[in-house]
């Protein structure tokens, strides 16, 4: 068995999407360990979102628990671009699993994201030149991967390097068969953490990918939109004339333990008339003081009452975070993936309701597009 302990939501089912891809049985849960026999056992920590001494409280439990199951491999896997307690978290795990040595590898060249020069770059911009700039809770200040991971010890190699017996390494990658020959240097003694490019190559070792059909749709369909993202707000911006985006009151942001009735009659005239329906924050109608986890609180709080007085069939949510709070909202630990619309967009299964979860900076699918448009 694989494990892989992903820092949010959205990266665990991204790896449980490239699992699939490759025919394997994958189980995906937050917050939680249990054995099912999965060849691939996935578990989101979701510890992007707490503060730093909680997040390594909560990476150490589960760490413990998947130690005790005797995996052949432990992958981590963070953030492409490196939010969140990188370093922290791992040198947490090299201690835990007695290991001689680190070897991150964050870049995504499949998605124009590289390490060159030990600079990152997002399609063909530094990272700090991009909107990872204006993030609202780990903005990127420089494009230099040692001053993002603020750890002077970390020794970045180039693409060919041989990787020494002790340290924390960080791999450089412009192209996919860089990241398949870092691939190859991992041994037994090594943590092998990092981004989706990078987990690929390593199941590339040992299995073929497979061919999957493309998943429908099945209405009524609640898109949530959790992400500031730029083009995630253009494409609700562009949705909202036609009658399909509902965005959350001011009082359901301040009040989110109270029911705004207004708010969820609303959402469900949508629903009856369209059959689809695109819930929302509007930037400007955010109350002084209200911060990123209030937001997520109170989208978790209404989506969880228009699941409850609608029947949905599908459920598309952007954003790991958003996506943690509205499935501890739901009390829902443990999920099926069971399709890959595209890289990083996954389709899971609990009863009778579909989830699919995006990460904010990824492309949205064109069945999803199309549905809006």
């Amino acid at each position: 068995m694989i494990a892989v302990l992903a820092d949010d939501f959205t990266g665990a089912a991204e790896l449980a999407g490239i699992s699939l891809r490759y025919g394997l049985k994958v189980s995906l849960f937050t917050r939680e360990v249990r054995d099912t026999g999965a060849d691939v056992l996935i578990v989101s920590s979701d510890s992007r979102s707490m503060s730093k001494n909680d997040a390594l409280e909560e990476t150490a439990r589960l760490l413990k628990a998947l130690i005790e199951l005797n995996p052949t491999l432990i992958y981590k896997k963070t953030d492409s671009v490196m939010r969140g307690y990188v370093v922290d978290e791992l040198k947490l795990q090299q201690d835990l699993q007695g290991l001689k040595k680190i070897f991150y590898l964050p870049a995504n060249p499949s998605l124009n994201r590289i390490i060159d020069k030990g600079h990152y770059y997002v399609g063909g911009q530094p990272i700090a030149d991009t909107d990872f700039a204006n993030d609202p809770e780990f903005p990127v200040s420089s494009s230099l991967v040692k001053e993002i991971l603020k750890d002077p010890d970390i020794e970045v190699l180039s693409p060919g390097s041989s990787l020494p017996p002790n340290g924390f390494f960080v791999g450089e990658a412009s192209q996919t068969e860089d990241v398949e020959q870092w691939a190859t240097v991992l041994d037994q003694h090594t943590l092998a953490a990092g981004a989706g490019d990078f987990f690929t190559a390593i199941l590339l070792q040992q299995f073929t990918a497979i061919d999957k059909p493309d998943p429908g749709l099945s209405l009524p369909v609640v898109y949530v939109c959790g992400t500031a993202y730029a083009a995630a707000v253009r494409f609700v911006q562009q949705a909202q004339p036609d009658g399909w985006v509902e965005y959350l009151s001011q009082d359901s942001i301040l009040h989110p333990e109270r029911l705004d009735q207004d708010l969820v009659d609303s959402c469900k005239y949508r629903l009856l008339t369209h059959e689809k329906l695109i819930l929302a924050i509007d930037g400007k109608m955010i109350p002084e003081g209200v911060t990123a986890q209030d937001l997520r609180t109170s989208m978790a709080k209404v989506t969880q009452w228009i699941l409850r007085r609608n029947i949905i069939h599908e459920l598309f949510i952007e954003g790991g975070s958003t996506a943690t709070a509205i499935l501890g909202e739901l009390k829902i630990s443990e999920l099926e993936p069971v399709n890959e619309w595209q890289r990083g967009v996954v389709r899971m299964k609990y009863g009778n309701l579909y989830i699919t979860v995006k990460p904010g900076s990824y492309a949205l699918p064109e069945q999803i597009r199309q549905l809006f448009s």
